[in-house]
């Protein structure tokens, strides 16, 4: 009987070790797959390797802000934010991450959850650009109150601070195709002018805003193209 037991006990030592050794083999393959990718520089093999790799790993909060980043980019943001929650949590969470996190809750439409992580992220840093952030949340809530005494806050402390007023914030380029660093103050005038022309259909106003953003920033692609567009509105109207 005593054999029978030893023998069954190195029966499943070997499978044991036999399963590890099989593990770590996967996961040596999903890294070197991993590796590849990104030298190839293709997205959606990347995803498939993390994917592998935490299925085998699934701690790893190196590889699972990757994998959140990676989903984030790509617009799906309830997968970005399942793993950036496990890396926050985990107390490994840059301030990269913290920002994307805080951009995939807006646009998941829980704005409270994204104030909260722009709030801390204006703390931790003491960038306008942040405050910036907070201005894009009240224009998306319509909170009109809330969004007049921001961007009021706002412009009042670029005429009084030279490194507020050097605070460049990223908004898409509609010609381009590719972001653009606009001057915090080109940025806040266009904000007013959407507002104005999507929360309260004032065309006038609207207009007003987005030639000054274009006066400060003459660069300014989405500014131009909202312009452009509101020029073609109008001329539909009259015919």
């Amino acid at each position: 009987m005593k054999n029978i037991t030893k023998h069954l006990l190195l029966i499943s030592a070997v499978t044991f070790l036999g399963a590890c050794t099989e593990s770590n083999t996967q996961l040596k393959s999903a890294k070197a797959l991993y590796e590849v990718a990104l030298a190839n520089s293709d997205p959606s093999t990347v995803k498939v390797a993390l994917n592998q790799i935490l299925l085998l790993d699934s701690n790893n909060t190196i590889y699972q802000d990757s994998l959140s980043r990676l989903y984030i980019s790509s617009g799906n943001f309830e997968a970005g934010l399942r793993y950036a929650e496990k890396v926050f949590n985990a107390g490994k969470a840059d301030i990269k991450l913290k920002e994307n996190m805080a951009l995939a809750y807006q646009q998941i439409g829980k704005t409270d959850k994204a104030e909260q992580f722009v709030n801390s992220l204006k703390i931790e840093t003491n960038d306008y650009k942040y405050e910036y952030q907070k201005l894009v949340i009240s224009y998306e809530n319509r909170d009109q109150i809330l969004f007049d005494s921001l961007s009021k806050s706002i412009l009042a402390e670029i005429e009084i601070d030279s490194l507020v007023a050097r605070t460049t914030v990223p908004m898409p380029g509609p010609v381009s195709g590719v972001n653009q660093l606009v001057p915090l103050k080109a940025a806040t005038y266009f904000l007013i002018g959407n507002n104005a022309l999507e929360n309260n259909r004032d065309v006038n106003t609207a207009v007003e805003y987005l030639q000054k953003s274009l006066q400060e920033y003459g660069e300014f692609e989405m500014s131009r193209y909202v312009l452009m567009e509101i020029e073609k509105m109008m001329m539909a109207s009259r015919r």
